[in-house]
């Protein structure tokens, strides 16, 4: 096999690697909660406009007679499991607002049925609105009853620091309690129960209704056993067997593309199950009286805060990848504290490859160039020992012995190239930090694919006069190397129209220094 037929391979295999990862990749709050400090008593039955605002969804609500709270809690003492849903009607939500989140709860159950996040202008409802949020079991031995059966009374207890929304339900000596914790400034919320029983909190499986190109490759349950995080796909949790996961759970939730409902403990979880169902999968996570839940964005900062780990939620891309991807995210934030534009930034990250990768690219075109001198001598080789292939190969690595020439040294700073351009991907992909990132003009999301295609497009044109420019300055230059010139861009380009539109802004970027790199390093020779 010639050095144009591996250097063929070499590049198909590459860009295959390229496609299969577009289709194999996938996509991970503010401070720890503090202890809240608990002053002035205000007791609130306000009535929610049901009116939509601004993105904000009301959820429809259950109402369940007292009557039937006090047979659900009867039927609880006598060890019974209680399975029977209520009846449908309206009732009035309990509203909590932080400076972060509008909260929207209900006296039924004493539950959070959806959120709406102020800085992103996005609401956390259920799949199906006929569900929660998050909702609780009482367990006790072999008994168990839903608090969705049983109508609370609520009261919210205000501080400088954030609200404690306190649920009770009192039936003859025995008082039920279900009080929630809100900071300001905090997207982590506690629950403490009663201590005598044990719990199972139920969380429901959320969209955002945002639209996203192939969005269930970026949502799912998402978890971490051992600090190593796991994900189960938005796809696999609407039919099929339960997942029960059981060992050393640091943490667990449901997350879309940019934003997470989880539990944190504060140490870690033994025990969880992914319920699936055809229209609200869930999470059932088995805790003890006080348990922390998280509702709010995957943004790197506000989970690393939030405890150790948790910041792997984000998808970093696989194996290897994952930690450069970290590098790479980090390197961008730094930049982007002096150069407000990410666009910009992408820009100079680009500088910066090629001053790096400069020493290699400048050993790479001085190989080329003594592989173009020694082309005369190879091509006799190759009529010289046509009928015998071994020893044309051993001529030839002789051949390049003798004038110092790597027929493979062209590739490697595409090679290099590969983990950065793979971490990337997972990170224009990912980062919540470069969601709705503006460059100029048309490209108002450098997250998202070019609307008009423009730049993937630019970019195809800049390898193809990369390539000529390459093959322009060459001798003997063979049909194959000639075709491969003008395949290769056609392909990359097919590739890049449903990447971000930062990559392809990366990339020309790159195939642009590159040329001028090149003429450099032609007209010093």
């Amino acid at each position: 096999m010639d050095d144009t037929k591996r250097l063929i391979i070499g590049f198909v295999l590459i860009f295959t690697v390229m496609m299969m990862f577009q289709f194999y990749t996938i996509s991970r709050q503010k401070e720890v909660s503090a202890s809240e400090e608990e002053e002035s008593e205000v007791i609130r039955s306000d009535t929610v406009d049901k009116k939509a605002k601004r993105g904000e969804i009301p959820v429809e609500i259950r109402k369940t007679e007292p009557d039937k709270g006090e047979r659900a809690l009867a039927t609880f003492l006598t060890g019974e499991d209680m399975t029977k849903e209520s009846e449908e009607t309206k009732t009035e939500e309990l509203f909590v607002e932080t400076n972060l989140m509008k909260v929207y709860m209900n006296y039924l159950g004493g539950t959070i049925d959806s959120i709406f996040l102020k800085e992103y202008d996005v609401s956390l409802v259920p799949f199906d609105q006929k569900h929660r949020l998050l909702s609780t079991t009482i367990i006790k031995g072999q008994s168990k009853v839903s608090t969705d059966l049983i109508l609370f009374d609520a009261r919210i207890k205000e501080s400088e620091r954030g609200k404690r929304v306190e649920f009770t339900y009192v039936i003859d000596s025995l008082e039920l309690k279900k009080s929630y914790h809100f900071l300001n400034y905090s997207y982590l919320v506690e629950l403490e129960c009663m201590q005598e029983f044990e719990y199972i909190h139920h969380i429901s499986a959320f969209e955002t209704h945002e639209k996203f190109p192939r969005e269930e490759r970026y949502s799912g349950v998402v978890y971490s056993v051992g600090k190593k995080s796991q994900t189960i796909y938005k796809q696999k949790l609407f039919k099929g067997a339960d997942d029960d996961i059981t060992g050393r759970i640091d943490w667990v939730g449901y997350k879309t593309k940019y934003f997470l409902i989880g539990s944190v403990p504060e140490d870690y979880l033994t025990e969880f199950t992914v319920k699936k169902s055809p229209d609200n999968p869930s999470i059932f996570v088995r805790s003890g009286p006080v348990s922390r839940f998280y509702f709010g964005p995957l943004k790197y900062s506000i989970l690393s805060s939030v405890k150790g780990g948790f910041e792997d939620a984000i998808y970093f891309g696989w194996g290897f990848i994952r930690p450069i991807s970290k590098i790479l995210f980090r390197f961008l934030l730094f930049l982007h504290r002096f150069i407000p534009n990410y666009g910009v930034v992408i820009i100079v990250f680009a500088f910066i490859i090629i001053l790096v990768l400069s020493p290699i690219s400048l050993k790479s075109f001085r190989s080329m160039s003594q592989m173009q001198q020694i082309q005369p001598k190879m091509q006799e080789l190759r009529l010289k020992y046509k009928d015998d292939p071994q020893r044309m190969n051993k001529e030839m690595m002789e051949l390049y012995k003798e004038h110092g020439v790597n027929p493979f040294s062209s590739c490697f700073p595409m090679l290099l190239q590969m983990p950065v351009f793979f971490a990337l991907y997972s990170v224009l992909n990912s980062i919540i930090e470069l969601k709705g990132s503006p460059f100029i003009l048309w490209i108002q999301d450098l997250s998202q694919r070019d609307p008009y295609y423009v730049l993937p497009i630019l970019m195809g044109v800049s390898m193809f006069l990369q390539q000529r420019f390459l093959s322009g300055q060459s001798q003997g230059v063979s049909d194959q190397q000639k075709i491969l010139s003008f395949m290769m861009p056609a392909v990359i380009t097919f590739v890049f129209l449903s990447f971000p539109a930062g990559l392809a802004l990366y990339w020309l970027t790159y195939n642009i220094l590159m040329i001028f790199v090149q003429w450099y390093i032609r007209k010093r020779s």
